[in-house]
């Protein structure tokens, strides 16, 4: 009964998730061939990657949110209300003095004459990050309490909230900045409402202020420090790709970078949506020892993903070029090589999503931080070389080498080690129970 409750918390978080997802691949098509028409080649890739650095939103909180994911769902499975309460109000306190700390120095650094010339996008990407790091718990709690739907559609308006205001702009403005703020806006607000409905429907898990147990606050920054220095090493590989281009190549390649991650986080969003539940129910079934449940849903979600990407990335190799011309309504020389490179990423990266979730459901953070960093660590010195040799291709490359030969034979590795010494805890456990038949 509990795997069954545990599935179909599963499929009806994403069922939703992949809907939200879906709602934002139409945003995205129907949004980047006005902002280029309006920005141009050259201000769309400043655009790109200014708005790019939005995926480091779960990063700025140094892993204080994402390290909700398990903590909470630890906690609510052992009935423990009020430790999941404090670990929130920890979590929120960390987020709310980053923000302070970032949005001081981003003023001092302005006043100081620091930032000048064409950092204002930076600069605007680096505020809403500020102002996003308390509100990112909220989401994340709504995943451990395995109710992703909710963070679902709160990701839903953020997709409304965006377009609407992008396309709004596109009629009176050609100004980079304006949309860069637009996106970030987006964001802020949607992760307000998540937070503030959360408190809401979930008032037992409501803090009574910031001020928590030292004791708490630790454990919280303790597991916020893995989970942040994980994704750090793992986001490293590819986060920057936009503004390496840039760099490397120039601003027609940051144009076709552009295009090429937005197609790959595109990918990765929509089969993140659809496998993130996994990633609290998986510590749900680790504290109850369903290990069972765990190596069926690992297998049948690995194939259920790399399936899906397959197929998908059958479709863009064959039709991509057209589709792509079809869609921008230019060209901007997105070729079949490029193509196969970005198809190639998804299905990696695809391949390795359902053994990240089991190793951070099983807080197997140290290993995370030294597989991703030898992984990262290859990946950008493939990125220098591959880059001026294949162009946007090289650089999607030097990611997706290192994860297909490193990442996944290692995450695999890891878990059949902790299923082995599970096992074994677990017959030591028996063993050392007294029997509760009569001796003679």
């Amino acid at each position: 009964m509990l795997a069954h409750k545990r599935n179909r918390r599963i499929v009806a978080s994403a069922g939703f998730g992949v809907f939200q997802r879906l709602v934002q691949v139409l945003s995205t098509l129907l949004l980047m061939p006005i902002v280029l028409r309006v920005l141009g080649p050259a201000q769309f890739g400043v655009w790109g990657a200014a708005a790019s650095l939005a995926w480091m939103s779960g990063f700025v909180d140094i892993g204080t949110g994402t390290a909700l994911v398990t903590l909470v769902a630890r906690s609510v499975s052992r009935n423990e209300s009020n430790e999941a309460r404090d670990q929130i109000a920890g979590a929120l306190a960390i987020g709310s003095c980053l923000s302070v700390l970032m949005l001081a120095g981003a003023c001092i650094a302005w006043l100081s004459g620091v930032l000048q010339g064409g950092v204002a996008p930076y600069l605007i990407a680096f505020i809403g990050l500020a102002l996003n790091a308390p509100l990112n718990s909220a989401n994340n709690v709504w995943m451990a309490l395995q109710e992703g739907y909710v963070s679902g559609f709160w990701e839903l308006v953020q997709t409304v909230l965006t377009t609407t205001a992008l396309i709004t702009a596109a009629t009176f403005t050609h100004e980079v900045w304006v949309y860069v703020a637009l996106v970030y806006a987006g964001l802020v607000l949607s992760n307000l409402g998540s937070l503030i409905h959360l408190f809401w429907i979930h008032p037992e898990l409501r803090p009574e202020g910031l001020l928590v147990a030292p004791e708490i606050l630790r454990g919280v920054a303790f597991s916020a420090i893995l989970f942040f220095t994980a994704g750090i090493a793992s986001g490293l590989s590819f986060m920057l790709d936009n503004v390496l281009a840039l760099q490397l190549l120039g601003p027609e390649a940051a144009a076709r970078m552009t295009i090429a991650m937005r197609i790959c986080l595109s990918a990765m969003g929509l089969v993140a949506v659809m496998s993130q539940p996994l990633w609290p129910a998986f510590t749900e079934a680790a504290h109850t020892a369903d290990r069972a449940w765990i190596r069926q849903t690992l297998l049948r979600g690995s194939a259920l993903l790399v399936g899906s990407a397959a197929a998908g990335a059958l479709i863009l190799v064959l039709f991509g070029e057209w589709l792509l011309r079809l869609w921008l309504h230019t060209n901007l020389g997105i070729g079949r090589a490029l193509l196969v490179a970005i198809s190639a990423w998804i299905i990696v990266h695809s391949l390795g999503r359902v053994p990240y979730l089991l190793t951070s459901g099983l807080s197997l953070l140290r290993f995370q931080v030294v597989v991703f960093s030898i992984s990262t660590s290859i990946a950008w010195g493939l990125k220098f070389i591959l880059g001026p040799l294949l162009g946007v291709s090289g650089i999607l490359w030097g990611t997706t080498i290192p994860v297909l030969l490193i990442v996944v034979p290692a995450s695999i590795w890891r878990i059949y080690m902790w299923a082995d010494e599970s096992a074994k805890r677990e017959k030591i456990g028996k063993s050392d129970c007294p029997s509760l038949m009569p001796q003679p």
